[in-house]
């Protein structure tokens, strides 16, 4: 049996992103949300993941919140920092598949994917989606497994499923 591929992944229109400002005004636990979470969808998009063994599509409303790619500061000269645009919506999705894994693998999958290749997926989602946004295929292949590699060693937050 051979691996699952992403063949296509597209999005009902193009994502609008804006970054999340501090006002002066903001409480200290909105501030810290702006921080945690600088990136804010302007409009709901619909996406389409199409696989060598399977179709679906799902939602991403308007208003979702994500912190951009989790690169930590050393690499940043090497990669690029976490708010960099060829990340951003790759990240965004990358975050909303693992943030409701819940729902996407029984509701929208119908519990078809074990939580490994569901884990496997949403790598090769964010590895399809940053080299769609101008990375390299050999940082874009490096990003990738590092991301699965950090989600194997965090499997602890899957206990839900």
């Amino acid at each position: 049996m051979s691996k699952e591929q992403i063949i296509d992944i597209s999005f009902s229109q193009t994502p609008d992103v804006k970054v999340r400002v501090i006002e002066d005004l903001d409480s200290s636990l909105v501030k810290k949300n702006k921080k945690q979470y600088p990136f804010e969808l302007q409009n709901s998009v619909k996406v389409t993941v199409k696989t060598t063994k399977r179709e679906f599509s799902f939602l991403i409303y308007k208003g979702y919140t994500w912190n951009g790619a989790d690169i930590p500061r050393f690499f940043w000269r090497s990669i690029g920092s976490r708010t960099d645009n060829e990340f951003l919506v790759a990240s965004m999705l990358h975050d909303y598949l693992l943030e409701f894994k819940t729902y996407i693998m029984k509701e929208i999958l119908n519990n078809t994917m074990t939580k490994q290749e569901y884990r496997r997926l949403t790598s090769l989602v964010f590895r399809e989606k940053i080299k769609a946004g101008g990375t390299n295929v050999i940082k874009a292949n490096v990003m990738s497994w590092f991301v699965d590699v950090f989600q194997m060693i965090n499997m602890r937050g899957w206990k839900c499923l």
